[in-house]
């Protein structure tokens, strides 16, 4: 053992050694997020056969240390290394700190942070108390910027930019999804191609018939309330509307919520799975923690498409997966790679569909609800059209208006959608962002600047209409995105909404519930990568014309 403590020096040296190489030699360079369990196992590997063989030949040789000591010993050093190697480059070295943008010192090592100042869901007041502090450049973490200028928008996703999907995007792998194909040409165009067949004017007159009847089963509900003199959930009530309608676009077939009046066990699991699923959990939630609520919702989503490859009646009903359906349906290796893409599409198709359109429901509702006169207006602009005509509706400006406002305030994405600059870096507002840097628009707080828009925190649809002089900078306000990575479902999304409030304003007088005061759509508002809204509860009455 006095041998053991004269060879200690040299090889914790050693593996301090080790540490430093595989991290300038190996980590800085590409993306390790997909094989993050991988490494670890290996790690475990290479530690297990070192004692294993430590012990094997212990005795025989005076150069190895008695077993685990040695072993211990230089694997504790070669981590130490590791991670040294890691700070003090991340903390000193970085191309972000050496541009100089400011932010918490600890998010120069470290995401972990920010993992826990978000474990309510509330990233976006995170982030406002980050503008007010730091400004509108601030580093959230070691290779993140999160910037608050509107320019930045069109900075990362317009026509000239370079900037391509940062790594949250392979959530879903080994699936595939158009939202999640990193890549700006190639595989997305390809796709997006397929999608926007599914979004052509005769698609989303096909389209239009099943709003119109899940648009019925919503009026019941409604009216069952209204008659029985009951308070109206309607959160569950839009909910139910916009999950039963995406569901009928993405696999053929509504999740029958609204006439059970009951949440579908998927849709239980998939709230579950994204309330520990935000923007910052989701890489370390279904790679790491194992999920089983986002595993079992998958696997659903993968079985519901198997189901619905092999139907061989779906060309009677057009849906969307029919638009976007492989041509050569009966190779098998198309089969095969068309049920990855459309696993994948579906769980996009219902997430990305569904969240944003029932956020927007419940907070026009919440908004109208606290403000009668704009209730009357939008009820003398609707009284005489025909709100089943999804035509006539698109017309109507006030009608419009309410809806931009409100995507104003409560956009579908609220910080998520992050871009990654590539080798040539980017300038905006005056600021070099250097290559290969993560870059967070919140969009939720761009829309909400005062130097954007005049009384930015108040719903005032006039400012779309006959009080143009309140918007300052219409750029800040893309609740759809811009350029090729824009909502490719925006049209369905804005047909769906322009009907659901027509047709519930025409029929329907609605005030607040006793009680509600409705805060509870901003107080309660989680941002859990769509916007998951707080409780809204209204009285309905049925009009009498």
């Amino acid at each position: 053992m006095t041998f053991a403590w004269t060879v200690s020096p040299a090889l914790g040296a050693a593996g301090v050694l080790c540490g430093f190489t595989t991290h300038h030699g190996v980590f800085i360079r590409g993306e390790w997020h997909v094989h993050a369990p991988w490494i670890v196992l290996s790690h475990l590997w290479i530690f297990t056969c070192l004692i294993l063989a430590d012990r094997f030949v212990m005795g025989s040789s005076p150069l190895l240390l008695a077993a685990p000591y040695g072993v211990v010993l230089i694997s504790c050093s070669y981590l130490t290394g590791l991670f040294l190697s890691i700070v003090v480059y991340r903390a000193f070295h970085h191309r972000l700190t050496k541009a100089g943008f400011p932010g918490p010192w600890y998010a120069r090592v470290t995401k972990l942070w920010h993992v826990w100042a978000c474990r309510d869901s509330k990233n976006h007041v995170v982030l406002h108390k980050l503008h007010e502090q730091y400004g509108d450049f601030v580093r959230t973490g070691p290779s993140e910027l999160t910037v608050y200028r509107p320019e930045i928008l069109m900075a990362i996703d317009g026509p000239h930019s370079e900037c391509i999907k940062t790594d949250w995007y392979d959530l879903l792998l080994p699936n595939f999804a158009l939202v999640t194909a990193r890549e700006k040409g190639g595989v997305h165009a390809a796709r997006r191609r397929q999608w926007n067949r599914a979004f052509s004017s005769q698609a989303l007159q096909d389209y239009l018939q099943r709003i119109l009847c899940h648009l019925e089963d919503l009026y019941v509900n409604i009216a069952a309330d209204a008659e029985s003199g009951r308070v109206s959930n309607a959160r569950d009530l839009f909910y139910w509307y916009s999950f039963d309608a995406m569901g009928d676009f993405a696999l053929g077939k509504p999740f029958g919520m609204q006439k059970s009046q009951e949440w579908h066990i998927i849709i239980v699991r998939l709230q579950r799975a994204f309330a520990l699923a935000d923007p910052y959990w989701v890489p370390l939630g279904p790679r790491v923690l194992q999920l089983k609520d986002w595993f079992d919702m998958v696997f659903w989503c993968q079985t519901q498409m198997k189901s619905r490859i092999e139907d061989k009646s779906r060309h009677e009903g057009r849906d969307i997966t029919h638009y976007i359906m492989m041509q050569d349906e009966e190779s098998e290796e198309v089969i095969n790679d068309a049920l990855r893409w459309l696993s994948g599409d579906s769980l996009q198709t219902i997430v990305a569909g569904s969240g944003p359109i029932a956020n927007a429901l419940v907070g026009l509702f919440t908004e109208v609800g606290r403000n009668p006169k704009v209730l009357e207006h939008l009820y003398q602009e609707v009284k005489d059209v025909d709100v089943a005509d999804a035509k006539a509706l698109a017309s109507l400006t006030f009608l419009n208006a309410c809806i931009e406002e409100t995507l104003r305030l409560y956009p579908a994405l609220m910080t998520g959608g992050s871009r990654m600059t590539t080798h040539g870096g980017l300038a905006v507002c005056g600021r070099w962002i250097p290559p290969y840097t993560n870059i967070v628009a919140p969009q939720y707080l761009i829309s909400r600047r005062d130097d954007c828009f005049v009384q930015p925190y108040k719903f005032v649809p006039e400012r779309w209409t006959t009080a143009p002089e309140m918007v300052l900078n219409a750029l800040a306000a893309r609740p759809f995105g811009t350029g090729h990575t824009s909502c490719v479902g925006r049209p369905l999304a804005m047909d769906a909404l322009r009907l659901a409030v027509a047709g519930i304003t025409k029929k329907y007088k609605f005030r607040l519930a006793p009680g509600e005061d409705g805060r509870g759509m901003d107080r309660d508002l989680k941002d859990q990568f769509v916007p998951n809204p707080g409780g809204l509860r209204l009285c309905f009455e049925m009009r009498h014309s």
